[in-house]
């Protein structure tokens, strides 16, 4: 329990200074702190069950809230979303993979990358699904209806 809550806040500073680091305007990066450690808990949270799963549902989460963030604050989704889908990247499994293939081990490269691959994959997927809904939506609210 307590490693837990030392990891989300973990998260939530390495994403602060993710967004200090990316300029990010003051009032956005307390809220976008929560949204990772958020993200990152149901990233560890679904992770029990399929860290794919894991990866695509924190990331889920992370894009959802940059979207409803973006639209509050008037701002580019990007500054909400970089800086909180970081703690959520697979960067120890670039990092295994990159050991195994300096090791020559590559079974283990291929293993490892292509679990990797697939999870940032996920990711990638989440976050494009999520921009195109809210564009679908927004766009869809902005036109007026017509009873022809």
């Amino acid at each position: 329990m307590l490693g837990t809550v030392l990891n989300l806040v973990y998260c939530f500073v390495a994403s602060l200074f993710f967004a200090l680091i990316m300029n990010a305007p003051k009032k956005t990066l307390i809220i976008t702190s929560i949204s990772a450690s958020l993200g990152y808990f149901i990233y560890i949270s679904c992770s029990t069950v399929n860290s794919t799963l894991g990866f695509f549902a924190g990331t889920i989460f992370v894009a959802m809230m940059g979207e409803i963030l973006a639209r509050k604050f008037k701002m580019p989704a990007t500054i909400f979303i970089f800086p909180a889908v970081i703690p959520i990247v697979p960067g120890f499994g670039l990092y295994q993979t990159m050991l195994a293939l300096v090791q020559n081990d590559i079974t283990s490269a291929l293993e490892i990358g292509t679990k990797t691959i697939l999870n940032i994959a996920a990711m990638a997927i989440a976050i494009a699904l999520v921009s195109v809904l809210a564009v679908r939506c927004s766009s869809h609210l902005k036109k007026p209806h017509s009873f022809k």
